[in-house]
């Protein structure tokens, strides 16, 4: 596995690994409402305040990034954090989502405990991290399920390294239960940022009344963005 060197020590404390997709692909379910220009840029803004977040948190000890993405690279360069670049082809022994390859790759004979922390949870905060990352410690395996409850925002594991399986894609909260015997940390954050994930031109007209990181709050003020997300938003709670 081939890295680029930033942020963090080895040796001590939990290393994160916060996979981003390449941004022409990413949040394709936000296209009925978003151009194309817009969903990058949201795309990029939200991975912008994850990453700074991961980075100011007490107790983690380094950061990697996974992307085959240029410009997302550029920005783990700029953050002095690690590039894991994403592969090519590789096999996923845990259920055929390519994500969960290259993040068994990116977590490979990485000391200490691990953590994935998905990169679309623009109200996340370092507080929030730090406390859930204190409940994922007592725990071997754990995670955080989406808003939804269906999918994974965060995985954590912290025992043997052959038992470290990422497990994300559809039905990834059940599957981290059931297969991975994770325990989940849904309650730890009151605030529920840790779960709440943007996926959905609703779930990106909700944030205009939370609070969320600079990037994401910049990219929301664009007119592209706040009325595409509104427009869809109103239309498919009409259609209900």
């Amino acid at each position: 596995m081939k890295t680029v060197a930033g942020h963090g020590a080895t040796n001590g404390g939990w290393t994160i690994v916060v996979p981003v997709k390449a941004l022409d692909r990413a949040k394709s379910r936000l296209a009925r409402a978003l151009p194309a220009p817009a969903r990058r840029a949201l795309v990029l803004a939200m991975a912008t305040d994850v990453l700074r977040t991961c980075i100011a948190t007490p107790g983690v000890a380094r950061v990697r990034v996974v992307t085959s993405d240029p410009d997302v690279a550029a920005l783990a360069r700029r953050l002095r954090i690690e590039i894991v670049p994403e592969p090519v082809g590789a096999a996923d022994r845990s259920g055929g989502d390519p994500l969960n390859a290259a993040l068994t790759e990116a977590i490979r004979g990485v000391p200490g405990p691990v953590g994935v922390v998905t990169a679309d949870l623009p109200e996340l905060r370092a507080p929030q991290l730090a406390r859930v990352l204190a409940a994922a410690v007592g725990h071997a395996h754990s995670m955080v399920p989406d808003h939804g409850g269906a999918g994974t925002t965060m995985a954590f594991w912290t025992g043997p390294a052959g038992a470290r399986i990422p497990r994300f894609g559809p039905d990834s909260a059940a599957r981290h239960l059931s297969e991975g015997g994770a325990v989940p940390l849904d309650e730890v954050d009151p605030s529920g940022a840790a779960g709440r994930d943007v996926d959905t031109p609703e779930d990106v007209l909700a944030l205009a009344e939370r609070a969320v990181g600079e990037a994401t709050a910049a990219v929301l003020r664009a007119p592209s963005v706040a009325q595409g997300a509104h427009s869809a938003g109103v239309s498919a709670t009409m259609v209900r």
